[in-house]
């Protein structure tokens, strides 16, 4: 074979044979594969934009800086998940691994398992324009049944040839470019006795051994570092919806993102199947209907629908439109711990809450829409509840919303999120910007580490403080959401503070006092400034916690309660609201006081126009549970489960199912009308996921 070029470094040499590359050093060759796979991904990306400019929207210079360097982060993940077999083979402490046979395999592996990826990669960059979104484990449910995935599959590729042939391109860039290492030494010297002994020479002695196990060492943490995200405790493992801190539009999302990451992350969360209990939409809508048309509920005769009750919420008659919007979330504040909730506490570890509940409208019978406080997000801000898995978890979390912020913002509002926690931490700031969130106050913009609180964030009282000072100089109108985060668990307070407040029967609680205490200095912060009696409060918990204090907090519904206040003084008249709601009936409320009349996508309900029936959904051990007025109902995705009277069995002891009588209560009009309703609920939710329909057509 004639030699083309050598080019000698310091530590290896590339020798390129006829396009092939050989290097003198096996770590450098081990780094050089995995470089040259970080190349093809980005490659792959640039093509996926090109490829589907038209439906991208546009994307400028910046955007695309910022999506290909977010898109490092997924590569990086994908990367490690797909090769770590191939990494840790060849690191392997073991001379036989450097064997020519051993290396030869390692070789073969690594090709076969990242063309695999790459074929994947390219196959989304077709398969992208039928659903919008980059391809999860959803997609094997998708093709059974009937449909020939293999006629499908060699239909595209004659259709879309040339992506065929850029595979066929990246195939042979992974042959001819992975390389090999120059030197081929024996590792083992039969001549020496009737035992396979290792050949002592300097490079294979207790040196191969001491590299071996160092590379694999450090292997551990950069693997686990690198599927993760990132380095710190409150990085939780990213996921998809983290593909919104890159992008300012949810479909540019795809482009940060590749298919391999998002396979891997949806394994085990691909439970959503297509409902079929009503033929389409339209047959639903009568019925129950996530779309909502405020100028046509305008025109509904209330006596003739036989309303009992006026509106939750009372005002002085003004719109609320151009008053600035202030989400107070509270981190874990349960109904089982607000003593003016829970009559059974014994102290009150949130006097100005509840002082503030006197001021404003208090909701008594008011639920979570999720159990963490990455479900509340999209329930607050987009209206869209947690059912099955967190929907920021999904493969559906960058389908297309408009959630509140967004369209705040088309009416000229000023949009922000402020939470204390490191910028990453949990995937916050990446659900609030696909919600429509357009600026992002955190733990890197407070910019004082001497208040991180050494687990979650900065300590509440100065995080609060801090938005106490930012606010006032937002453009108005405004909308801002703030997310405390000290009544976190490991439930720690500041040590100036531990004699000062009082202790509970749980470690959470006291975590609750403090972080009553922080909101009660924000609002003496703030009650003088000019902005304050033009806005609109609404104070709302993530997610309750389950401590069982109380029995009726124990039970699956009963850990979903939440306390809500709706508050802004001279406009909003202070009152107590008993009827059913929950944190995704904020955005269709807010903007019905904003006498918003165009059509807009929502599960929740205008809880002041009760023109639907009072609910309340959730997800818990397998099951939808709705609250419908008075009634507890359990639903699989099959039948009814459970029925219960709240009212009269709030620790849910008598399942009305399995009581005497129950078959003339299954055939009754009314449990027929509302399991109806609830299987409405549940097939607009799941298709609207799948079909990626949640916006207003």
């Amino acid at each position: 074979m004639p030699k083309i070029f050598v080019k000698k470094f310091k530590n290896f040499v590339f020798i390129r044979y006829n396009m092939k590359i050989r290097i003198n050093n096996y770590y450098l060759l081990v780094l050089w594969r995995i470089l040259l796979i970080y190349i093809i991904y980005t490659l792959c990306r640039v093509f996926f934009i090109i490829f589907n400019n038209h439906l991208l929207d546009t994307i400028s210079f910046n955007q695309l800086t910022r999506i290909l360097w977010g898109g490092l982060m997924f590569d990086t993940s994908a990367i490690l998940y797909t090769n770590i077999l191939y990494i840790f083979l060849s690191f392997l402490p073991i001379p036989a691994i450097k064997t020519s046979l051993s290396q030869k395999i390692l070789r073969w592996l690594y090709i076969v398992t990242n063309f695999i990826a790459i074929a994947i990669n390219l196959a989304d960059c077709v398969y992208f324009r039928f659903t919008l979104r980059r391809t999860s484990m959803t997609f094997f449910s998708e093709f059974t049944g009937d449909v020939n995935f293999f006629q499908i599959l060699f239909q595209s590729i004659w259709l879309y040839w040339y992506v065929f042939l850029l595979g066929i391109l990246f195939l042979l860039v992974l042959i001819y470019l992975s390389g090999s290492c120059s030197k081929t030494e024996k590792l083992y010297d039969r001549n020496l006795s009737n035992y396979i002994k290792y050949y002592n020479h300097s490079n294979f002695g207790y040196k191969f051994y001491i590299m071996q196990s160092i590379a694999l060492i450090i292997t551990a943490p950069i693997f686990i570092i690198g599927v993760r995200g990132g380095v710190t405790r409150t990085i939780r493992p990213i996921t998809i919806s983290n593909a919104g801190d890159f992008t300012d539009k949810a479909i540019h999302t795809a482009a940060v993102l590749n298919t391999p990451f998002s396979l891997i992350r949806t394994i085990g969360k691909a439970d959503y199947k297509l409902q079929k209990f009503f033929e389409d939409y339209d047959s639903m809508a009568d019925i129950y209907t996530p779309v909502h048309f405020p100028a046509a509920d305008d025109c509904v005769d209330r006596d003739s629908l036989s309303f009992s009750h006026a509106p939750a919420i009372k005002t002085n008659g003004e719109s609320a439109m151009g008053k600035n919007i202030v989400i107070l979330i509270l981190e874990g504040f349960g109904a089982e711990n607000m003593q003016f909730l829970n009559k059974n506490l014994k102290t009150n570890f949130t006097p100005f809450l509840d002082s503030l509940s006197k001021q404003g409208v208090l909701f008594t019978n008011a639920f979570a829409n999720g159990r963490k406080s990455i479900d509340a997000v999209p329930s607050i801000l987009a209206s869209i509840p947690c059912m099955i898995n967190s929907y920021a978890v999904t493969p559906y979390s960058t389908n297309k919303i408009y959630g509140l912020p967004k369209i705040l913002y088309s009416l000229g509002y000023y949009t922000a999120f402020f939470h204390g926690a490191p910028n990453n931490s949990m995937g916050i700031r990446a659900v609030s910007r696909l919600c429509g969130v357009e600026n992002y106050f955190g733990k890197d913009e407070f910019g004082d580490d001497s208040k991180f609180d050494g687990a979650w964030g900065i300590w509440d009282e100065h995080f609060l403080q801090f938005v106490g000072e930012e606010l006032p100089k937002l453009p108005q109108p405004f909308m801002a959401n703030i997310f405390t985060l000290s009544s976190h668990h490991p439930f720690k307070i500041p040590e100036e503070w531990k004699d000062l407040l009082p202790d509970g029967e749980v470690p959470l609680q006291k975590t609750i006092a403090y972080a009553d205490m922080s909101v009660r200095k924000f609002f003496k912060k703030i009650e003088n400034q000019a902005w304050f009696r033009n806005t609109i409060f609404v104070i709302v918990p993530d997610h309750s916690t389950l401590w069982g204090i109380s029995p009726e907090y124990g039970t699956s519904i009963g850990n979903t309660r939440i306390p809500m206040i709706y508050y802004a003084p001279g406009y909003i008249q202070p009152g107590i609201y008993n009827g059913v709601t929950q944190q995704i009936d904020i955005m269709p409320t807010l903007l019905g006081m904003m006498n918003y009349n165009e059509p807009f996508f929502a599960f929740g309900r205008d809880i002041n126009k009760d023109i639907e029936p009072q609910f309340a959904v959730n997800y818990t051990s397998g099951q939808f549970q709705l609250v419908l007025g008075d009634t507890l109902l359990f639903r699989n995705e099959k039948e009814l489960k459970g029925v219960y009277l709240l009212v009269q069995d709030p620790l849910l002891e008598n399942n009305l199912l399995e009581a005497p009588g129950c078959d003339e209560l299954k055939a009754s009009p009314t449990l027929q009308a509302q399991d109806a309703y609830f299987k409405a609920l549940i097939q607009q939710y799941i298709n609207r996921l799948i079909e990626n329909k949640l916006t207003v057509e």
